[in-house]
């Protein structure tokens, strides 16, 4: 059986360590844990931002089917699925690249990083 750090367990059981610069003054108090939050687009800006990015997939590679989650809640982090017949004959590589193309502007600005990326055919997809 694999052991697991305390930071790993307490992830799987939804918790999240909060970033605290620790100092002297400091280094008396616990860490501050609190519940893992769930990604959600409530704010205008973030569901703006998603939209926006939703939009610009869509028309670029005429995808039958653009997923976009916050995956960080702020807008920061997304996971992006794309089903586009644009996609037939090209290699993953090529596939993000056209993704990356689509949403560039947004992620010079807005979007640190993109955790994950999907991108299939229609028929990958079974559509």
């Amino acid at each position: 059986m694999m052991r697991m750090s305390g930071a790993v367990r307490m992830a799987r059981a939804g918790w999240v360590r909060q970033q605290i610069v620790r100092t002297p003054s400091t280094l008396h108090r616990p860490l501050v844990m609190s519940p893992l939050r769930a990604a959600s687009s409530a704010n205008s800006s973030e569901s703006e931002l998603i939209a926006s990015m939703r939009s610009k997939i869509q028309s670029a590679l005429e995808a039958q089917e653009v997923d976009i989650v916050d995956a960080g809640g702020d807008g920061r982090h997304v996971e992006i699925h794309v089903v586009s017949a644009a996609f037939a004959g090209k290699n993953a590589v090529a596939r993000q690249r056209l993704v990356y193309k689509a949403i560039w502007e947004e992620m010079q600005q807005t979007v640190h990083a993109v955790d994950a990326m999907t991108t299939q055919t229609p028929e990958e997809a079974g559509l």
